[in-house]
């Protein structure tokens, strides 16, 4: 306790002293603060003084002391200001009155004008003998043009200051009249000094003066004006412009060369080819030409004489540069694509002489990209004026390269008129692998529709076609690829495998009819080949009516109908039962043509036909097999069977437009002319086209128009087409240019008249061609849409015309409903239908919404997927679920509850279970984890959505927002599906 006492009263005794010593210093600095005020009073009063007597100098011949005491002064002008800040700050920490220094700036406002005129005086005193008599060459223009106009205005505005000072507005006065005085000078100071004067301007200069003016470092303004060169003004401004602009061209000359010198080409290495390529050249061509365009205008100036070799020079460079590089980009791009040809040694055994030409090219251009690759830069390698020649040599030789790979192409077309379908890579790809026949396999599809693979056997022979469904037709006897014949010539076997295709199916036709006489009919369709399952049970059909109506009339038609039905409710029931997918595929198109059987034969009973004779059974599409003859009537019009091979395909529901559109096609080709589908879109032009093509079994090459086609490319599709026999079917024909169209009807005149006179070779567009006459060329168009042309009337003469409307949606979804084994497939049919007609009407209108045939035939897909699937679920149940699959995912949101109300209304109290994609969101949330984003509710939805559209769609498009997660839905969900490959039909997505 005393301890903390003595403590206290010894900081208490310390406190005391502290404040003593404060107030101490306190009185110290209130004195040095009254003495600054004293000093700084005083001070402002000498400088008071000494401007005052600052006022009254007038000797301009002591400029520069009189400037020196004005230095002098303007120090202690800065003194004092610092000093009265200083003041004033310890004035406000003592908390005293501010003192008010006023009289420093009134004092310093008198001062200014007079330092001013004393300064600028000295300066120009400086100045002046140092311009007139230092060396002209050093002298600086524009310096000199600002200081006198600066020093000038300065003085203009101080003489009406000086008004009432008649000592200062004497020297003012003075000063300004020296001032005006070396102003006249400045112009000439200026054209003298400009940066382009060269000798030859001052040989001019002197001519003009009568005295020789030498650019020496001796030379000075006083000696000009002694000479009089003032007098001379304009030619000396003339000289100056003319000397200036010649000066910009030689500026402008070097920046080119200076831009021109870091420039290097670009390269990247050529695969493996050991070899590079240029790339990257659009900012050198864009500098070359407009390089090329200011030399041009150089070229054409007036000043541009004493540069005019060297403009010149630089001109031929730039365009030799430009016209290398035209040459050189054109080499590269025919090397490339020569090279990867002529690296095959079959192309370069058949071509021998185009060969040895490429190679001498290939030799070149590898030196020359070697030697480009050493030395980038492009003012060094364009230097090189052989350059040019050995490219424009270069681009002669492919020139005649292509023109013998041209003919060497068109020698193996007409060989194989199939290839005339195939663009020239494709061709060479197959050409190119002529050793191997087993390597021509996968380009085997372009040739032929229906084939995919064929069999080998272990000589080479080819024994047996596949289709892309895995259907198998053994060939009547082996192709032989690798006889003496067609070894090397892939073109032959080619033939002889077309040949024989067709000679198999007619030999397996001919045992299919012997042995459906003998065989049950539900065992005959499983094992027999698709395609002449169908051509059969046509042959049959047509026998078995005309039969009846021979023997019985119209009551052997009734007792055919109930026939075909029996026929048809034991494929159904066959259908429901486990299949193969071949089978099942065979059945789901005998369903459709069985269905049609069965309402043609009810419509004929209907109206009482009785003899084969009645155009109502004329009218429709007829099959007979007579002396091992396949033959396909309707009307008047008959068309032998093609046998062509086109796999286990799908057939068109037929629909009475559809039978309307056969009759129109039909006849058409009896008056050999083509066809021309013509409506709006989805109403199955092409595709009605292309069934007919496969109710007579010809091949039919579908070709999308568009407006970039020209007469050339036609004509080469028009070859192919009148050598091999094939169909054609031209989609949005009328997209085509006008001009264009009217060469086509030449062509395809010249094809028709060939078939009327019968004849089996004609001459096309130059060339001397075969003649098939099965060949057929059919047209389909959009009339009245953007973009369209309309035809020329020498093209429509060679086409009938056929008015195509929107199809009995529900009659097409009832049948192929009915061909996938639903038995409620009416009323499902127009459940279907209605709920997208509701659509249409209810919901928001959308560019992404489609609501046509397009839509019913991906619900159709997908409600046979899924009863595939699950084949004891209910109907109506698999039917609603296809109808959400194909449609929810892309709504807007806004739709989906009215559509929820549409489909709750047509299918009442059913609800579809939620599919089970428990493997699948597993993966889905594996891949979010590893990809860094939240894995929500949405995405999840979305991409699942977006997974039962790929199911039934070839090729969709993602909509929506941005940042509504479009690209991370379609990686999340390939990420996923590729990590469950096996599993449930999931497999790799790249």
């Amino acid at each position: 306790m005393r301890c903390c006492v003595c403590l206290a009263h010894k900081l208490f005794q310390a406190r005391q002293d502290v404040v003593s010593l404060m107030d101490e210093d306190r009185v110290k600095f209130m004195g040095e603060l009254q003495d600054a005020q004293a000093h700084l009073t005083s001070d402002i009063e000498g400088l008071e003084r000494d401007v005052k007597s600052l006022k009254a100098y007038e000797q301009l011949e002591n400029a520069d002391e009189y400037a020196e005491t004005v230095r002098i002064l303007q120090e202690r002008f800065s003194e004092a200001e610092k000093t009265a800040e200083l003041i004033n700050s310890r004035e406000n920490l003592f908390s005293f009155p501010i003192s008010s220094f006023g009289a420093i700036q009134q004092v310093q406002q008198d001062f200014e004008p007079y330092a001013k005129l004393w300064l600028t005086a000295a300066d120009c005193q400086h100045y002046f003998p140092e311009w007139r008599y230092g060396s002209f060459l050093s002298l600086d223009a524009e310096t000199i043009e600002r200081e006198v106009t600066t020093w000038w205005k300065s003085v203009f505005k101080l003489q009406k200051v000086f008004e009432t000072s008649k000592e200062a507005l004497q020297v003012a006065t003075r000063l300004r009249e020296d001032l005006d005085e070396f102003k006249g000078h400045v112009p000439l100071i200026q054209a003298l000094r400009t940066p382009g004067l060269r000798e030859r301007h001052w040989a001019n200069l002197s001519q003009s003066v009568g005295t020789e003016i030498r650019p020496e470092q001796g030379l000075t303004l006083q000696y000009m004006l002694e000479v009089g060169v003032a007098k001379y003004e304009s030619a000396v401004s003339e000289l100056a412009d003319v000397a200036a602009k010649e000066y910009s061209f030689e500026k402008a000359l070097d920046k080119m060369r200076t831009e021109w010198s870091d420039l290097s080409f670009d390269l990247q290495a050529y695969k493996d080819t050991g070899t590079f390529t240029l790339r990257g050249l659009d900012d050198m061509t864009n500098l070359l030409d407009d390089h090329i365009m200011k030399a041009q205008a150089m070229r054409g100036s007036p000043f541009i004489k004493p540069l005019e070799k060297a403009v010149l020079e630089w001109n031929a460079f730039l365009i030799r540069t430009q016209e290398t590089l035209d040459e050189w980009l054109q080499l590269q791009k025919t090397w490339l694509y020569l090279e990867p040809i002529f690296s095959s040694p079959d192309i370069m055994r058949q071509m021998p002489q185009e060969g040895r030409r490429f190679q001498a090219v290939d030799r070149m251009f590898r030196q020359t990209m070697e030697n480009v690759h050493k030395e980038p830069s492009i003012v060094i390698t364009m230097s090189n004026e052989a350059l040019l020649g050995h490219f424009v040599e270069a681009n002669k030789l492919l020139d005649q390269v292509q023109k013998g790979l041209n003919d060497y192409l068109e020698t193996k077309r007409t060989a194989f008129p199939r290839f005339y379908f195939l663009s020239n890579d494709e061709l060479l790809d197959i050409l190119a692998e002529t050793k191997d026949p087993r390597r021509v396999i996968p380009h085997l599809p372009k040739c032929f529709e229906g084939i995919a693979n064929v069999t080998f056997e272990s000589n080479l022979d080819i024994t047996e076609m596949v289709s892309f469904e895995g259907e198998c037709v053994k060939f009547s006897r082996a192709v032989q690829p690798d006889n003496d014949r067609n070894r090397g010539n892939v073109e032959l076997w080619l033939l002889e495998l077309e040949d024989i295709m067709r000679e198999s199916l007619k030999n397996v036709l001919s045992n299919a009819i012997q042995a459906y006489k003998q065989e049950k009919r539900t065992d005959f369709v499983q094992v027999w080949p698709g395609q002449i399952v169908l051509a059969v049970d046509c042959i049959d059909m047509t026998h078995i009516v005309e039969t009846a109506l021979e023997q019985s009339g119209v009551e052997g038609l009734k007792q055919v109908e109930q026939r075909f039905s029996k026929e048809l409710q034991d494929i159904v029931l066959l259908v429901r039962g486990q299949l193969t997918e071949l089978a099942r595929t065979t059945l789901a198109a005998l369903v459709v043509i069985d269905v049609h059987n069965r309402d043609v034969v009810a419509q004929l009973a209907k109206e009482g036909v009785s003899t084969v004779h009645d155009f109502e059974w004329n009218a429709q599409l007829r099959y007979y097999f007579r002396e091992e003859v396949g033959v396909v009537s309707q009307v008047n019009a008959s068309l032998d069977y093609g046998y062509e091979y086109l796999g286990n395909s799908a057939r068109l529901v037929i629909t009475p437009l559809t039978d309307r559109c056969y009759r129109t096609l039909m006849g058409a080709l009896h008056l050999q002319l083509g066809g021309a589908p013509q409506g709006p879109a989805g109403t199955g032009k092409t595709e009605t086209t292309k069934d007919l093509s496969k109710a007579v079994a010809k091949q039919c090459v579908v070709f999308n128009c568009s407006d970039g086609l020209d007469y050339l490319a036609m004509a080469k599709f028009f070859k192919g087409l009148a050598s091999c026999g094939a169909w054609s079917c031209f989609d949005e024909f009328n997209r085509i240019e006008l001009e264009v169209l009217s060469v086509i009807a030449q062509q395809i005149l010249t094809i028709q008249q060939g078939i009327r006179k019968q004849m089996k070779r004609i001459v096309f567009e130059g060339s001397d061609i075969s003649l098939n006459w099965s060949c057929a060329t059919f047209i389909t168009m959009n009339p009245g849409y953007a973009g369209r042309t309309e035809l020329p009337d020498n093209l429509k003469a060679l086409f009938r015309p056929c008015a195509m409307m929107i199809p009995d949606y529900a009659m097409i979804a009832e049948i192929v409903l009915y061909s996938f084994g639903y038995t409620e497939a009416r009323n499902l049919a127009r459940k279907v239908v209605y709920s997208l007609r509701l659509s249409s009407e209810q919901l928001s209108s959308q560019d992404h919404y489609d609501f046509g045939m397009r839509a019913v035939k991906s619900i159709l897909t997908a409600a046979g997927q899924l009863k595939r699937k699950h084949p004891e679920s209910p109907e109506d149940v698999l039917c609603l679920r296809a109808i959400n699959d194909v449609n929810l995912p892309k709504f807007v949101e806004a739709d989906l509850p009215l559509f929820e109300g549409i489909t709750s209304d047509l299918f009442l109290g059913i609800s579809v279970p939620a599919p089970d994609y428990s493997a699948l969101i597993e993966k889905m949330k594996e891949a979010a984890q590893e990809m860094q984003v939240d894995f929500t509710k949405t995405m999840v939805r979305k991409a699942v959505q977006l997974y039962e559209t790929i199911c039934v769609r070839h090729g969709l498009m993602v909509v929506g927002l941005t940042l509504s997660m479009k690209t991370t839905c379609i990686k999340l969900l390939a990420s996923a599906m590729t990590k469950l490959d096996g599993m449930d039909g999931f497999h790799t997505v790249r």
